[in-house]
């Protein structure tokens, strides 16, 4: 492996002028993100004051992105991808315009709460891979290891302060003025997208033109996924994404329960040991270029499974250490933070190794199936969770979590799955 040198891996990207207007752009939409996603928790409950309601909108809200994603992949990907992505953040300003004004007036019921989340999520859906096949676009294939890592650390910090300042936002100015706060960052990272020189665009017009040619919406929905599966490479991403995203259910729809149960502690235990979670993000995030100089996708990916195995297992030892605060917060900052930094290196090393891989005539659609499936992955292992947990102790579903994990790890030893050049 080539040696690495520490100044180099981001300093290329940072010359780019366009990939800094993308990194900026990134930055601005996922911190209106988060502050928008606490502002829009607080108006469901304060609406339904109901935990089933607070629920169903937590589907609702994934429901577009495993089912429209696939379709909107077909339609961006016969479309500019850059005007896709600056139409849909328009157009979800317009929406969270309207539903702020609703909200003003006192109209806004469960219903009205449920229609606006499919909107906006069906927005993301065609954002989605929309933004995905333009990364690609503006990034030399030469850089997207360090450009793509760098947009995930961004993201991760974006998220950690928007997360923090969204509470203050809503106490002091309330949840509008958070909504407002969420158009105004659309409508900036719109701006910024469109500032992008045209000339990161010819391959997508030239793509365009060969794919309209190829045949109707049904064939090109066909050939996506046919695509994925028949690829090695992308159909490995996709299964190992589809695992990951499974064995970090417990540990993320279980928080409550591992608070109380495991450990006898409130609700600042979880923001503690969210706090650790967003910095092991961060960190796995900007260390992956480095292990990528070193170490091949596959060894970045049983590393990064090792750790989400030993993470997740250790947060049932909480019983040893139950009523203690001082030990509690300590266990499960470090816990959590083992567990984010793994699933930053996985769920990165992936992302980067399908965008290497992934023939650029079928980006957008193989990006569409390819998060459909990662993301239906949460709700289907929660449905086992949930049954699960009826079964056993929340300390016992952690240990069989663990378990999974080092099964999983077993079989990608035994299997060796192509995950592509490095």
């Amino acid at each position: 492996m080539e040696e690495v040198n520490s100044g180099s891996i981001y300093e290329n990207i940072f010359k780019e002028n366009e990939y800094k207007k993308l990194l900026f752009s990134n930055l601005i939409n996922r911190f209106g993100d988060s502050v928008e996603s606490i502002a829009f928790v607080w108006i469901v409950y304060q609406i339904t004051y109901s935990a089933a309601w607070s629920a169903i909108i937590f589907a609702l809200n994934m429901l577009p992105n495993v089912i429209v994603q696939p379709f909107a992949g077909v339609i961006v990907e016969k479309l500019n991808k850059k005007h896709v992505v600056i139409a849909t953040h328009f157009l979800r300003a317009f929406i969270i315009i309207l539903f702020v004004i609703l909200f003003r007036l006192d109209m806004v019921n469960p219903l009205v709460l449920s229609i606006f989340t499919i909107l906006i999520t069906t927005a993301e859906s065609f954002n989605m891979p929309a933004g995905n096949a333009f990364v690609v676009q503006v990034l030399k294939e030469e850089d997207i290891n360090a450009g793509i890592s760098l947009i995930t650390v961004i993201n991760g910090v974006a998220t950690l302060v928007g997360s923090g300042s969204g509470g203050f936002i809503i106490a002091k100015l309330g949840v509008g003025a958070a909504m407002f706060t969420d158009v105004a960052t659309f409508i900036i990272a719109a701006i910024l997208i469109a500032l992008i020189k045209d000339g990161c665009e010819i391959f997508n017009e030239n793509a365009g033109e060969k794919i309209s040619k190829d045949g109707g919406f049904i064939k090109m929905l066909k050939e996506g996924i046919r695509y994925v599966f028949m690829t090695p490479e992308v159909r490995n991403f996709c299964v190992i994404c589809v695992v990951l995203n499974c064995l970090i259910v417990p540990i993320t729809a279980l928080q409550a329960p591992i608070a109380d149960k495991i450990f006898g502690m409130g609700s600042e235990l979880l923001s503690i040991g969210g706090v650790f979670a967003s910095i092991g993000g961060i960190i796995g995030a900007s260390v992956l270029p480095y292990l990528s100089k070193k170490l091949s996708p596959f060894g970045i990916t049983m590393i990064g499974i090792a750790m989400l195995a030993v993470g997740t297992g250790s947060v049932a030892l909480g019983r040893f250490v139950r009523g203690n605060a001082v030990l509690s917060y300590a266990l499960v900052s470090i816990c959590l933070f083992i567990v984010m930094s793994a699933t930053s290196l996985v769920g990165g090393i992936l992302n980067i190794q399908f965008m290497k891989s992934v023939d650029k005539d079928f980006m957008a659609r193989a990006s569409a199936v390819f998060n459909s499936f990662a993301i239906a992955a949460t709700p289907f292992g929660s449905l086992i969770v949930s049954m699960l947990v009826t079964r056993i102790s929340v300390s016992h579903m952690l240990i069989v979590d663990a378990s999974l994990a080092i099964g999983a790890l077993l079989v990608l030893m035994i299997l060796r799955p192509s995950l592509g050049r490095s």
